[in-house]
């Protein structure tokens, strides 16, 4: 009778939809590693990795640089970047390459924008212009920008195209101030759909909705239940209309820090939690994802979050990490080097100084595959086109490795 009680209970689960979340926290890494690992050069605490076509990259320094390199590691800089605001979590972040770069040359840029109280999430777009022995930005324009300014690291500033490369997925974190994540008007704890120019794109949750004229700002509170009566240091007064509502995909993110199109077009994100949590999500419109309101985790100082479970109506992660990794990107890998690795995923790690690979069913769901310490703050891997992997370490200096099959 016990027998069939579970049997039941199993298949009502499978008839709702309903799956256990994945904790891979406590995943061993791997006796050996597949891989060697070749440092090619460093820079000052680099941040992003953009593959041109040729193979040479735009690297991110998080203290304001923007470099061109080769595979040798000749470095140029790249002139005409915009200032940045380098402080904890801020600076100059991301870098990507426009999906019709072969046409338009653009290039994206993500970073934290100094101005009166603090610094905020801006993205722009530049033509890159290459010469024998220089490279510059050309025509930076700021398409999109959270004005609000303030305290707080966790930009989330992780941008992804569409798979038809008409839209641009832009991840605002939390800025350490958890409420807002939950606040339809303000655009921090978000994933935002935009089109190329940073417009709202059609066809999002809320297409066409404006928000409020303004809007509270505070200071990271100590902990989630602190953010409930957090003061209020000051408000912001939107310059025009409020497009935060139809701008947004997808709420309750905390430091998005990894966002990628798997290759039958889902898309995933990946997030640190806090002491605990750092969550794998399948990203789809108009979801709440839950953060400040629950974590399979507790604050920094101990103070407990309700659980996921509790809430049936916010959506849960697909895998997560306790004790965490501390993700620094993620990305699909598609090549020639390691075909057994074509379709799944690979997490950079920095606390955890680890390589994960994430296998998917194509149904929405995930496992963890291998973990391969790597020694090293990893903060961000890439595919270059001859299917070969690179990282940057998150150090002052940090290296940047090649990695071949061994």
């Amino acid at each position: 009778m016990k027998h069939l009680a579970t049997a039941g209970l199993l298949l009502a689960m499978a008839a709702s939809g309903a799956s256990a979340q994945i904790n891979a926290g406590d995943q061993k890494p791997e006796p050996s590693l597949p891989f060697n690992m070749a440092q090619v050069t460093t820079l000052n605490l680099p941040w992003k990795i953009a593959f041109l076509p040729d193979g040479r990259m735009l690297i991110t320094e998080k203290v304001g640089g923007l470099w061109l390199v080769t595979q040798q590691g000749t470095k140029t800089p790249v002139t005409g970047v915009p200032a940045v605001l380098w402080k904890g979590q801020g600076g100059m972040l991301g870098v990507y390459l426009s999906p019709h770069y072969a046409k338009d040359h653009n290039v994206y840029l993500t970073y934290s924008e100094p101005g009166d109280g603090g610094s905020s999430l801006a993205l722009a777009r530049a033509k890159l212009k290459i010469d024998k022995d220089a490279a510059s930005l050309e025509g930076l324009q700021v398409i999109w920008r959270d004005g609000e300014r303030g305290d707080g690291g966790q930009f989330g500033a992780e941008v992804a195209f569409s798979p038809d490369g008409k839209y641009l997925f832009l991840s605002s974190g939390d800025r350490q101030r958890m409420t807002p994540a939950q606040d339809p008007n303000q655009p921090l704890g978000k994933i935002l759909r935009l089109t190329l120019d940073g417009k709202p794109a059609p066809g999002n949750p809320m297409a066409g909705k404006t928000g409020a004229a303004s809007v509270p700002v505070i200071d990271p509170p100590e902990d989630t239940e602190a953010a409930k009566t957090a003061p209020v240091v000051r408000t912001y007064t939107f310059p025009g209309p409020n497009l935060t509502p139809s701008e947004t995909w997808s709420t309750g993110h905390r430091t998005p820090y990894g966002l990628a199109f798997a290759p039958d077009g889902r898309l995933w994100e990946l997030e640190h939690g806090p002491k605990g949590g750092d969550e794998l999500n399948l990203i789809e419109p108009g979801k709440n994802y839950g953060w400040p309101l629950v974590s399979y985790a507790v604050n920094y100082d101990d103070v407990p979050i309700p659980s996921p479970d509790t809430r049936p109506d916010l959506t849960k992660p697909v895998i997560y990490w306790t004790p965490v990794i501390a993700p620094g990107n993620l990305v699909f890998y598609n090549g020639a080097m390691f075909p057994q690795w074509n379709g799944s995923a690979l997490v950079s790690g920095l606390i955890s100084k680890a390589l994960i690979r994430i296998t998917f069913d194509g149904k929405g769901g995930a496992k963890t595959a291998e973990r391969w310490d790597v020694g090293h703050r990893i903060r961000d891997v890439e595919v270059a086109p001859d299917g070969a992997l690179w990282m940057i370490e998150d150090a002052k200096p940090g290296a940047l490795f090649r990695l071949t099959p061994k």
